[in-house]
């Protein structure tokens, strides 16, 4: 089927017009999705979620890497979502740390990316690679905001990926036919 065929999606929508609960449909998303690069039944959705796992670990050049756990949890100490990922790559297994804070509709606040890495890296002390990251529905449409998370993203030394980033690393991936993955990510943005 094509994206332009498709029924716009109504997952994230209300009769309100509200918001709330992207944020928490995102995590569950995201938890989802990384675990999925450790292996799925779906030919056309691994891939791509391979593809977003090896690129919140700086790996994304890496098609030969073997993903050898992926562990998440949500709302661990408030973060939105983190991950335990190791992987092996040219014959080094490696172990990281995937650390998602979604700003949805709601700025940082009360100093929150410098405490969720002071919580990271006091509970983390065996040599795993952090990577943090925001993920922010914030895009074009409201630059002042996206400026701000740019800038408090940048004092506390976390990366800020929009989710129409996200969106735009499905471009060129076959049509998934999960309707879990196209229903919120295909459907509903793009």
């Amino acid at each position: 089927m094509e994206k332009d065929n498709m029924d716009k999606s109504i997952l994230m929508q209300d009769m309100w017009g509200s918001n709330h609960g992207y944020e928490a449909m995102l995590d569950f998303q995201m938890s989802w999705l990384l675990q999925v690069a450790k292996g799925h039944n779906n030919k056309n959705l691994l891939p791509i979620a391979r593809k977003v796992l090896l690129k919140l670990i700086d790996r994304k050049d890496c098609a030969n890497a073997e993903i050898n756990r992926v562990d998440v949890w949500r709302q661990w100490n408030n973060i939105d979502v983190l991950a335990e990922i190791d992987v092996t790559i040219s014959g080094k297994e490696e172990h990281h740390i995937v650390v998602i804070e979604d700003k949805a509709y709601t700025m940082i606040h009360d100093d929150q990316l410098n405490r969720y890495k002071k919580s990271v890296e006091g509970y983390y002390t065996h040599g795993e690679e952090p990577h943090y990251w925001v993920i922010t529905f914030f895009d074009d449409y409201d630059k002042d905001k996206l400026e701000l998370l740019k800038q408090d993203c940048k004092k506390a030394n976390w990366e800020l990926l929009s989710f129409y980033e996200v969106i735009d690393w499905y471009e060129g991936m076959p049509y998934t036919n999960s309707d879990l993955f196209d229903e919120f990510w295909l459907k509903t943005w793009y």
